[in-house]
């Protein structure tokens, strides 16, 4: 009725069923929904103090989330101390498969020293020369 007051009579009819209108209208589901939800949740209801543990509680997960991560990030040094054991590791590897292959070495060297060509020949025939070094 404010901005209705200094208009011509035919803007005055159309401000009038404007408000009518506005009057008439009920309020909408969600609007309902929500005046109902807020009613029900104040200081002091079971429902306020639930929906206030569960913020208190998703906060508190965040900051020891996130205090985890700072924690991961700053202070862990596991990663180096394990990158460290498996370079020793490797080279533990490397030494033993080294005196893996000298022993090999050694052991057909043994061999070839007691290798004995005419052993392989048949009887009464010639070296075939498949046998010879």
């Amino acid at each position: 009725s404010q901005n209705c007051s200094r208009v011509t009579r035919l803007t005055k009819q159309v401000c009038t069923m404007a408000q009518q209108i506005e009057a008439s209208a009920k309020p909408s589901i969600f609007a309902r929904a929500s005046t109902f939800a807020l009613s029900k949740v104040k200081v002091g209801t079971p429902l306020y103090s639930l929906a206030y543990g569960a913020a208190a509680g998703v906060i508190l997960s965040g900051l020891v989330y996130a205090g985890r991560t700072l924690s991961v990030f700053c202070f862990d040094h596991e990663y180096y101390k394990l990158q460290s054991r498996k370079r020793f590791y490797e080279k533990q590897l490397l030494f033993t498969r080294e005196q893996e292959e000298t022993a090999q070495a050694h052991q057909l060297a043994s061999l070839s020293s007691e290798y004995d060509p005419v052993a392989t020949r048949l009887p009464f025939k010639p070296l075939d020369a498949k046998y010879r070094f």
